[in-house]
């Protein structure tokens, strides 16, 4: 799991969240100063796309839903820009309960298709020595791990969903956790795109909640990590790498 990484996830390693942060603030910086003294603006005009999904009636929500369903089933293709887009189309709330709703179908599916492919497959994906560490993760904290393993923006949702269903923890868990883990972030990039089609303001502080998550549960890695690797064993109790 996270915390016995030889390497911690990328967005997650203090070099680059520090310069997420610092390069958030240029962002906010820059904005300012291009909207103020030169008058450009940054808002896309959504409407001609918002009439064309509203003549589609309830079709065109039930697509999103499948399609945003459908990318978790394939986990290398990215979900930000689709809940951006819904943000666009739907607003705040409707955008993000469309990208819940498909999102947690997706997740399910995956789940289960992962543990009906059986728990052996595991070690494979991920090596022996990592896996029986999951399982210990699992065993201890339960839901902690799937809800902040969602909560982490350094994590790819759908990865998730199937090395959870790999695992011994309960489907029950699992969709609970991991939807209360998947609201705040998912309701944040909805917003942002929501920010778009109205004032560009609403984004950038979007993307200010966005860093602020980053930091604050790279911290909380941060803190588990040193914590764990505390708790292993004499001779795996050395620290397996620094970060690069």
């Amino acid at each position: 799991m996270l915390f016995a990484s030889d390497r911690p996830p990328l967005l997650l390693q203090k070099k680059v969240v520090f310069s997420i942060a610092a390069l958030f603030g240029l962002v906010v910086i820059l904005y300012f100063l291009t909207t103020e003294y030169f008058g450009i603006s940054y808002r896309i005009d959504a409407e001609p796309l918002q009439d064309w999904v509203e003549d589609r009636g309830l079709l065109a929500p039930i697509v999103f839903i499948l399609i945003l369903a459908i990318s978790v089933l394939f986990a290398p293709v990215p979900n930000a820009p689709i809940y951006v887009v819904a943000g666009i189309l739907w607003g705040p709330v409707l955008g993000t309960v469309y990208c819940m709703v498909g999102l947690t179908v997706g997740s399910a599916v995956a789940f289960w298709v992962a543990r009906l492919a059986g728990r052996k497959h595991l070690p494979r994906l991920i090596g022996h020595r990592l896996a029986e560490r999951l399982d210990h993760l699992v065993e201890t904290m339960g839901g902690q791990v799937v809800f902040w393993s969602r909560m982490i923006p350094a994590v790819n949702f759908d990865w998730i969903s199937f090395v959870a269903g790999m695992t011994a923890v309960s489907f029950r868990v699992f969709i609970v956790y991991s939807f209360l883990g998947m609201l705040f972030p998912t309701a944040v990039a909805v917003v942002a795109g929501d920010g778009l089609g109205r004032d560009p303001r609403i984004t950038l502080a979007a993307g200010g909640a966005w860093v602020g998550v980053i930091l604050l549960s790279a911290g909380y890695f941060w803190m588990r990590r040193k914590h764990y690797l505390a708790q292993l064993p004499a001779t795996g109790n050395r620290e397996p790498g620094k970060e690069r």
